[in-house]
């Protein structure tokens, strides 16, 4: 929220010291003097332009002092919270996805996170060759897409050490999977797939999935990434988030998956407010 005036401030000064060129351009250019006037509004531009610089100093210097209070807080807020919880990060692998925010604050509350990072959309159903792969897999299905999103959650929300369609679709390339252990359980899920900022309906089914099996599942995405994932999430009765990677997300995420108040947390229309309570 800070971030957002200070860059309003920042622009307002850039488009403050435009007018003021234009200004002292125009009149050279149109009559090479300044009337008395024309000074004058001159000069109280001038001294607006040096109070918004000023004002945009002091702006800045609270935010440096309220984000490291910000973190600091969050830090020790959330330590432990999610000791010994093993968290499915679902995530194409795009940057602006935010999967190192989530990494870092399910690790930073004490959590284990599996990434799973999806190499095409709906894990590449589309593909001819994957479509075999699951068909071969799981001895045939006429639904496709629903028998992938019942596989992949049971072999991930129990304590089986055989996981056939997982192991599967990491052969074929259609998944990478990092931190799912043998015989671990990850009843936590957060969703951020996204391809062509859209958000993945398999992974969006698997989120639903978890959630269905009384397991904690959330939809995220960064306050620029444009994803959708986190409305989408919602529309499917989830909790989500579009602050991932700022404080006030890392918050939200551990505060979602610790007890906390459920609903749709941040910047856009439609949420609730801007994070939950805290738990």
């Amino acid at each position: 929220m800070y971030n957002l005036r200070y860059h309003i401030a920042s622009l307002v000064a850039v488009f403050l010291a435009l007018a003021l060129g234009l200004v002292l351009g125009g009149l050279v250019v149109q009559q090479g003097t300044f009337s008395k006037q024309q000074k004058s509004i001159v000069e109280g531009l001038q001294r607006d332009f040096k109070k918004l610089k000023n004002d945009n100093a002091r702006l800045s210097n609270q935010i440096v002092l309220e984000s490291g209070y910000s973190e600091q807080m969050t830090t020790a807020w959330a330590r432990n919270r999610l000791a010994g919880r093993n968290v499915v990060v679902l995530t194409s692998g795009a940057e602006k996805e935010g999967a190192a925010a989530v990494v870092s604050a399910v690790k930073g509350a004490g959590g284990n996170p599996v990434v799973v990072t999806i190499s095409s959309r709906e894990f590449g159903i589309e593909n001819p060759k994957i479509a075999g792969v699951i068909r071969s897999t799981l001895a045939s299905t006429t639904d496709i897409r629903a028998a992938v999103v019942a596989s992949l959650t049971s072999e991930w929300t129990t304590a089986d050490e055989s996981r056939p369609l997982t192991d599967a679709l990491v052969k074929a390339g259609a998944l990478d999977v990092v931190g799912l252990k043998p015989s671990l359980v990850a009843t936590n899920l957060v969703d951020i797939a996204a391809f062509s900022k859209q958000p993945d309906t398999v992974a969006l089914g698997i989120a639903r999935a978890y959630a269905d099996k009384g397991f904690l599942a959330v939809g995220a995405q960064t306050p620029t990434s444009a994803t959708g994932v986190a409305p989408a999430a919602v529309a499917r009765r989830m909790s989500a988030f579009d602050t991932l990677g700022t404080q006030p997300g890392r918050f939200t995420l551990v505060a979602l998956f610790s007890g906390g108040e459920q609903g749709y947390f941040g910047l856009n229309s439609n949420a609730i407010k801007p994070f939950p309570a805290v738990p």
